[in-house]
């Protein structure tokens, strides 16, 4: 022996020597088995049915092709369902959030927080700035303060923790009647905003009534306040620290801290709610304000980008989220809520796989469906074989030249048997899911069982039956089974 490895190529089935062998058997039916046309059609039967092999074979090469759908749909819903898996459990996403350079320290707090969400900040200018990009779809969230006007559809939702309306006076200024200028953020931004919605209730608005300093008021220190602003008006977040030096700066040069009070006029305005900023609230020692102060607390709201999906606004909104689980609301002992959503998430999870299973069995099916018109071929090629050999016995034969004919008869039989079997062989060879139902199974029963029989006949000429032969003959069924004889008739 050589002791190479077979090549792997060489043992594939060819449908080739099949259908030329179907062919030969044809021809040696029509020049030594002269009469036996029906023999000889089933041997062209099986030659075309070898053609036929041949031609799918051809086909299961094309890239597109029903053969290929269960394959294809298994690998995709497999795909699809890792990929949610690793999207509901393992895949960290991203969000860009558009927040002011100066204000809301405390939600930048919590994008620290964010989860299995990570968010990427990006400074603007204020909220009406935020409202632009997010509307163009540049950011994925922004927070935008009442009385900004905020893109129609967009989804939102209110913060639980506004800004609140600082309003501060000099001294010699008892009411807003007589304010001259106002001191006030950037123009047209938040505190811009509702500085001209209460300006226009108080029945003061006018274009050239604002200052536009409140960053140069918290940013530079040697910053002076200008003789004719009598008022400063800002939205801001109290626990900021430039809010805080902005109050200090303002009552050393003597301005206090009052009422904004629009009195019913305060129904006009969606976003505000009434508030109190208590005695000491921006600093304690002195005390700034030196009383309680009524004011208004603005609403902010954060405010998605069209298209972001249910999962992620879900997880966006837990930035707002005022504080954390304590120990005793999460608590350590398994609940029957718990238990319940536990087995219903086991349960879902077995449901999906199961129905992918249904799936692909039920696309294995569809594809076995195709091929059941070319196995009932081959078993009707198995029936007609079975009905043609019956009559073809050799035993108790005396005349030898029948007994050849039989016997070479029942041999072409069971050679054609024996690649209908090939076939069928092929026909699994060459698309391996019809491993998974009975149709080429049956064939090669079938086949087999009857070259079984054929065998036993042929082997039946061997036997010498000597003076019994015509009693044989006499009593041999046409179908080839031997029935017993009856007795004679004693009254004879």
């Amino acid at each position: 022996m050589s002791g190479k490895t077979p090549n792997p190529a060489s043992l594939r089935l060819e449908i080739g020597p099949i259908i030329r062998r179907a062919e030969d058997i044809a021809a040696t039916v029509s020049r030594d088995l002269p009469g036996h046309e029906g023999l000889a059609r089933a041997a062209n039967s099986v030659a075309a049915a070898g053609r036929s092999a041949e031609r799918v074979s051809r086909s299961l090469q094309r890239p597109l092709g029903i053969h290929r759908l269960p394959a294809v749909f298994l690998a995709v819903a497999l795909l699809v369902f890792f990929v949610w898996v690793y999207r509901q459990f393992f895949h960290s996403a991203r969000l860009t959030i558009a927040l002011p350079d100066r204000d809301a320290s405390s939600l930048r707090e919590r994008l620290e927080h964010g989860g299995r969400i990570e968010f990427e900040a990006v400074v603007i200018s204020g909220s009406r700035e935020g409202a632009a990009r997010v509307a163009r779809g540049d950011v994925d969230l922004t927070f935008i303060q009442g009385g900004v006007p905020i893109p129609p559809g967009l989804p939102r939702l209110e913060t639980p923790r506004p800004e609140l309306v600082l309003w501060f006076l000099r001294d010699n200024m008892h009411g807003p009647s007589r304010v001259r200028r106002i001191l006030t953020s950037l123009e047209n931004e938040g505190s811009h905003s509702v500085a001209r919605g209460f300006t226009q209730a108080w029945g003061i608005d006018a274009p050239d009534r604002f200052v536009h300093d409140w960053k140069k008021l918290t940013d530079e220190p040697d910053y002076v306040v200008p003789d004719d602003v009598d008022a400063v008006f800002a939205v801001k977040d109290p626990s900021d620290d430039q809010t805080l030096i902005a109050a200090e700066r303002l009552v050393a040069a003597g301005f206090r801290l009052v009422s904004p009070d629009l009195g019913a006029r305060v129904s006009k305005f969606d976003y505000l709610s009434t508030s109190e900023i208590p005695r000491g609230y921006l600093r304690s020692d002195p005390p700034i304000p030196e009383e309680a102060v009524q004011t208004y607390s603005v609403s902010t709201y954060l405010v998605a980008r069209a298209g972001l999906t249910p999962r992620l606004l879900a997880q966006a909104a837990h930035l707002l989220d005022a504080k954390p689980d304590t120990i005793a609301e999460r608590g350590f002992e398994p609940t029957v809520g718990d238990a319940s959503e536990m087995f219903q998430g086991v349960e879902s999870f077995l449901g999906i796989i199961i129905y992918i299973g249904l799936a692909f069995l039920a696309l294995l099916g569809l594809e076995s469906f195709t091929y059941r018109r070319r196995f009932h071929e081959l078993n009707s090629l198995i029936s007609l074989i079975s009905l043609h050999q019956s009559s073809k016995d050799v035993l108790g034969l005396r005349d030898a030249a029948v007994r050849a004919s039989n016997l070479l008869y029942l041999s072409l039989c069971s050679d054609l048997l024996g690649l209908i079997s090939m076939i069928s062989g092929y026909y699994t060879q060459e698309n391996s899911s019809l491993l998974y139902n009975n149709l080429s199974e049956v064939i090669h029963q079938r086949c087999d069982a009857l070259k079984i029989n054929i065998q036993l006949k042929i082997l039946h000429a061997t036997i010498d039956v000597g003076p019994m032969a015509d009693t044989l003959a006499a009593v041999v069924t046409p179908g080839g089974d031997a029935t017993p004889a009856r007795a004679p008739d004693p009254r004879a």
